[in-house]
């Protein structure tokens, strides 16, 4: 098998993508252009983004559930950073551009619908592109996020580096199973973060009559610090799960 990366082979990864599944994007496209004609106004662009969005990464391996079809994906003469360099690029800039573009159409479509059956001048407002905004814990801490946009779009891409991971990791049902997983590890470091505030307070029934909990407040460096450092290990991980997204692939067989 060749193990050298070659650029037009990622390209003729790509058009083969494209050349099976031209109706069914197509299809798939299509819908999303009406649902956002109708829902353009509602605010749940950025759900509609992430649910869809990890849906869609979650097929990315869906070959492997079938024997003959994982030997077929196998024998596909590129390397496997080539296919999943072209899994990367499917699941992100491909969906979000596309994404983009039929909410954009939705967005026009669906602002002058309503404007002519009404008879109003509403404008159309982009939302989903140029939102900002801050973030808030409890009473005392607030912070600034900057552009949520650029937000949005790192939380975009743990999702589906995450869901990719899983597509490739699960034979079977890879949405939930990937879902459960993540509930299951949320779980474990829930459980954790009560053991370390029952051994900080000894008692964990002071938590209860507790209305708030900040061990930041009047600290702005140590906010700063802790809030840079969420973010850092934000970025770590989609890296990271692309990464082990790529050990995993070599272990397939033909």
């Amino acid at each position: 098998m060749n193990t050298t990366f070659k650029f037009n082979h990622l390209v003729l990864i790509l058009k083969r993508y494209f050349i099976e599944n031209k109706s069914r994007e197509l299809t798939y496209w299509g819908m999303m252009i009406l649902v956002f004609t109708f829902v353009h106004s509602s605010g749940s662009t950025k759900i509609i983004l992430y649910i869809m969005g990890f849906i869609f990464a979650s097929k990315q391996f869906k070959s492997f559930a079938f024997t003959p079809g994982g030997m077929h994906y196998l024998l596909i003469p590129a390397t496997h950073l080539e296919k999943l360099i072209s899994a990367i690029f499917l699941t992100t800039i491909y969906y979000f551009t596309m994404f983009t573009i039929t909410y954009s159409i939705g967005n026009i479509l669906g602002t002058t619908l309503f404007n002519l059956v009404f008879t109003q001048s509403t404008p159309v407002v982009w939302d989903f592109l140029s939102a900002t905004g801050s973030h808030s814990f409890g009473n005392d801490i607030n912070f600034s996020m900057g552009n949520s946009f650029l937000e949005m779009i790192i939380n975009f891409l743990i999702l589906q580096s995450v869901f990719m991971l899983g597509s490739i990791y699960f034979k079977h049902n890879a949405i939930g199973r990937t879902m459960l997983s993540i509930f299951a590890i949320y779980f474990v470091f829930g459980m954790i973060e009560l053991f370390l505030f029952k051994v900080i307070f000894v008692d964990i029934s002071v938590l209860r009559g507790m209305s708030s909990f900040n061990l930041m407040a009047g600290n702005s460096i140590l906010q700063t610090n802790l809030m840079n450092g969420l973010k850092v290990f934000s970025y770590i991980l989609i890296p990271l799960f692309w990464t082990v997204t790529y050990f995993r692939l070599t272990e397939k067989q033909v």
